[in-house]
């Protein structure tokens, strides 16, 4: 099942245009693409521009407007067109030209200058927010980053540590080895030294040329019994 859409709701900038011919409904909708919008009139002469687009993070911005189609309009031939910018110009010819005074023929180049300047100027805004938000999303992936770094360091630093103390450790037995080896070498030689004594010994008991020998005709003494 798919999740539901959370919507921000957007309020466009908007302007009347008035000249001789006709009337001009500009909206000033940044971001959004020809395919987001959509132009309806309905049975009683009411206008709804509305759209929508998607956001980062799974949102949709969203609008909708409404106006009443002006008396001596011809709503047979409204027309819309979109420009890259992100303006919308809505066009509703008059049924019949009417005279416009000078200054309203002014106030009306006057007003179109200040809709493609404020779209101009709400685009720049959007601009710099996507490119905020991308420096805090770099920076967030940068953070992590080194606290990744930090941990392969400790690790690798944890690593040494035990690879020095098992050096230790090792060279500590060997010594410890080599030092009762010496022992164990004394302890057979002083072995070895004692069996050659005992060995000699014997042999100097049981060697008949080493006793003394009696006087020839010479008669042993008897001990008394």
């Amino acid at each position: 099942m798919a999740a539901a859409r959370t919507y921000v709701d957007f309020v466009p900038s908007h302007n009347l245009v008035e000249e001789s011919t006709k009337q001009i409904l500009v909206l000033n909708l940044p971001g959004f693409q020809k395919e987001h919008l959509r132009v309806q009139i309905d049975n009683y002469g009411r206008l709804r521009v509305s759209g929508e687009r998607p956001l980062e993070g799974g949102q949709w911005s969203r609008f909708r407007k409404d106006i009443q189609v002006p008396e001596g309009c011809d709503a047979g031939g409204i027309r819309a067109r979109f420009e890259k910018d992100g303006v919308l110009h809505i066009t509703m010819p008059r049924l019949s030209p009417v005279e416009l005074p000078e200054g309203d023929r002014h106030d009306a180049e006057a007003a179109r200058h200040a809709a493609a300047a404020a779209a101009a100027e709400e685009k720049k805004r959007q601009e710099e927010e996507e490119e905020e938000e991308e420096a805090r999303k770099r920076h967030v992936g940068e953070d992590q980053e080194e606290h990744a770094s930090d941990d392969d360091e400790g690790g690798r630093g944890r690593q040494q540590e035990m690879a020095a103390s098992g050096a230790v450790s090792t060279a500590y037995g060997f010594a410890r080895d080599r030092s009762g080896m010496v022992r164990r070498m004394i302890i057979a030689v002083a072995l070895a030294l004692v069996g050659a004594a005992g060995l000699y010994a014997r042999y100097r008991l049981m060697d008949p040329s080493g006793e003394t020998a009696p006087a020839h005709n010479a008669t042993a003494g008897l001990s008394d019994y």
